[in-house]
């Protein structure tokens, strides 16, 4: 990858010695310098042509014929040491495009812009390009702190990229202190977290900066469009965008039907075939079902014990009207203002949830196996979806799980109960996992030793945003 980032050739064969030391040059094709002639190269240049050749070196050395040699723990180590050498080489190439920039090659090479230049010189999107000098801008003039946590390891590429499309954002509304702080504020939260939730942080930190600016739903209004085309061959496409309100319905309705079926078994009780649908064929057939139950009955079947309808939470100060709290949010992550809320709680069935003043009966007990409906609601309200670190399957993929479980005396009561996939159920059941509650009274996972000798309760990230109302 580097061989492209720089203008120069290189063969694997060559020797590079002392940094000092001259090396006969390989004309990278702007034909400024005579082939064969003799340069000084820079210390830079010749790390990374070393680099190269180690980096190829350890590429030989993990061929297909090769890497079986290696054992669980050299693969686990070889993950997160190739990560550092990509945010490393990113790091690095930000600082070079930036160079670029600055010194104006593009014009020098008979380029339109620095974007243009780079996407001819490394054969990339003019899309990629111009994204890789915007970061490098960011990087370089206002957001250093995350320039330099790229180059130690503690952000990779994806995240300083959201980082710097963040602050790039936010630097519209804020001084130069407050940009500081907001940079800090992603470096520090945005741990554990992909860019895509970094992205949903700085859009927070953007709309408390700029709480008059254009309403997102008016914008979302002006821009909703649906269509279906007929594209032959007995397909049709679906091209649209939907606005928070009708994608939180749409997903209400989805999502109980779209989950995948149960395995089916033989006569003695042993599971047989698995769904095999993709989660986009579950989709298709969800809506489809959705449409002929509609147009049959005018109604829709339960799911865990309540027709699909949209779960809505709530802070108190929310529902005042109170601007500095977050909007209420779906358990599928839209945020509705109030107005929308009302006119939702006329037109389709919503739960409304307070978050502070649940007001219904959720201690039950050994009397019941089984989450009751308001159980269940109160359950989508804390968890989402499933509590596995790093799940993103909705709470109608999910099931009540209790812990400690109902066969070793577990109650059905919400401070013992917690959302899980099938996945993360059988993780639970039978791989060691452990489920307890943290002290925000939220449902933590805990590893077995084998995983982690230390232990350390883990939580889903993704959930979490969407309870704290930052969408993405």
């Amino acid at each position: 990858m580097l061989e492209h980032m720089f203008d120069f050739g290189y063969n694997v064969g060559m020797t590079v010695g002392a940094e000092t030391e001259t090396t006969q040059h390989v004309d990278g094709g702007d034909g400024g310098e005579a082939a064969g002639s003799a340069e000084a190269v820079h210390a830079a240049r010749a790390s990374l042509l070393r680099a190269i050749a180690e980096g190829r070196s350890a590429v030989g050395s993990l061929s297909p014929h090769e890497i079986w040699t290696c054992t669980d723990a050299d693969v686990r180590e070889l993950v997160v040491l190739q990560a550092q050498l990509d945010a490393l080489s990113a790091a690095l190439g930000h600082l070079i495009v930036r160079e670029a920039d600055v010194r104006d090659l593009a014009s020098k090479d008979g380029q339109a812009s620095t974007a243009s230049w780079l996407a001819t010189k490394l054969t990339l999107h003019p899309a990629e390009a111009k994204a890789r000098v915007k970061t490098a801008e960011m990087l370089s003039r206002t957001a250093t702190a995350t320039r330099d946590a790229l180059v130690a390891g503690r952000v990779n590429a994806d995240q300083a990229r959201a980082i710097a499309r963040g602050l790039d954002k936010i630097e519209a509304h804020a001084n130069a202190e407050v940009l500081g702080e907001a940079e800090a504020f992603l470096l520090r939260e945005g741990i554990g977290l992909h860019s895509g939730h970094i992205t949903r942080l700085a859009r927070h930190i953007e709309t408390v900066l700029n709480p008059d600016g254009e309403e997102p739903n008016d914008r979302a209004e002006r821009s909703r469009t649906l269509s279906v085309t007929d594209v032959g061959g007995g397909l049709h496409r679906i091209k649209g965008l939907l606005t928070d309100e009708a994608a939180a319905l749409l997903q209400a309705a989805l999502d109980p039907l779209a989950a995948p079926r149960p395995a089916t078994k033989d006569a003695d009780g042993h599971a047989t075939e698995r769904d095999t649908r993709t989660p986009g064929q579950r989709n298709h057939d969800a809506l489809a079902d959705i449409c002929r139950q509609f147009l049959r009955f005018g109604d829709l079947g339960t799911a865990h014990g309540a027709r699909p309808h949209v779960h809505v939470t709530a802070s108190i100060e929310t529902l005042h009207g109170d601007t500095g709290h977050p909007f209420a949010r779906t358990a599928t992550g839209q945020d509705l203002d109030l107005a929308t809320l009302q006119r939702l709680a006329c037109d389709a069935g919503l739960t409304p949830i307070l978050t502070d003043t649940l007001g219904v009966p959720l201690a039950m007990g050994r009397q019941v196996r089984t989450a009751t409906p308001a159980q269940w609601a109160a359950l989508v309200a804390r968890d989402i979806g499933c509590i596995g670190e790093g799940c993103t399957r909705p709470a109608s993929w999910c099931e009540a799980h209790h812990f400690p479980p109902w066969e070793h005396d577990g109650r059905t009561d919400l401070d013992k109960l917690a959302l899980l996939c099938s996945h993360h159920h059988h993780v639970a059941h039978h791989e060691g996992w452990q489920i307890c509650l943290g002290t925000d009274g939220h449902p933590e996972m805990i590893p077995p030793v084998w995983v982690d000798k230390e232990q350390r309760p883990r939580r889903n990230a993704h959930w979490k945003l969407i309870r704290n109302g930052l969408k993405c």
